[in-house]
């Protein structure tokens, strides 16, 4: 399943025995905004240990759930931590705020927004057979792909990764700027994957779409 518009929700790929739940599509600046949500809410910044202890009281008296003190630290940054946090997290600070879940308030965030986030994100249903991409993703790794229809890419160049080779072929939904990109049925020489990841730590750094003239 997945659901696509404005908003990537979540990702599911079925392979086989595969089962792969992508990471929700979320942003720098909706975790900035959800933060001084809750700052709003608590009355008072989240900068100290006293603070996040604070939140995390308030939230159990609030909704009679817990969150922990290392959670809130994360989140806040307090602590390096590469990784988003759960939906789980999520959904219990949006109801802190006022909203029935993350969605909700990821949709209110997104009408306040100038809707850019669009231009990060090709669905392989919006391309023509034919058309060319570029994707490049950490540490210095690039690919030049080719649409082939029915959700199908096939890869023109590479560089400098190990598990794509010029000739391979995967299938994907969707791209996502600063996501990884589950690749399905990857054929690479005469190996069969089921599903191979690609970014799968930070996702894409570029995404772009060749204009030919």
């Amino acid at each position: 399943m997945v659901q696509v518009g404005s908003r990537i929700v979540r990702m599911i790929f079925f392979a086989k025995d595969y089962c792969i739940f992508a990471a929700m599509n979320i942003t720098d600046h909706e975790i900035k905004e959800l933060i001084k949500l809750v700052e709003t809410k608590l009355g008072r910044p989240l900068t100290a240990p006293v603070d996040f202890s604070l939140l995390s009281l308030e939230i159990e008296k609030t909704l009679n759930e817990t969150i922990s003190i290392s959670t809130i630290k994360r989140l806040v940054g307090y602590v390096n931590d590469e990784h988003h946090p759960s939906i789980t997290t999520l959904n219990l600070l949006a109801r802190y705020v006022g909203y029935r879940n993350w969605a909700e308030l990821q949709m209110q965030l997104d009408e306040t927004t100038s809707g850019s986030l669009n231009d990060n994100i090709i669905q392989s249903s919006s391309l023509a057979i034919g058309d060319e991409l570029e994707i490049e993703w950490l540490p210095d790794r690039y690919c030049h792909i080719r649409y082939q229809g029915n959700h199908l890419f096939e890869v023109l160049a590479v560089q400098g990764s190990k598990h794509l080779q010029a000739g391979d072929t995967f299938e994907t939904l969707v791209l996502c700027l600063d996501q990884p990109v589950m690749a399905t049925n990857h054929i690479h020489g005469e190996e069969h994957r089921p599903i191979y990841i690609i970014g799968r730590r930070h996702g894409l750094t570029a995404l772009r779409k060749i204009n030919k003239e």
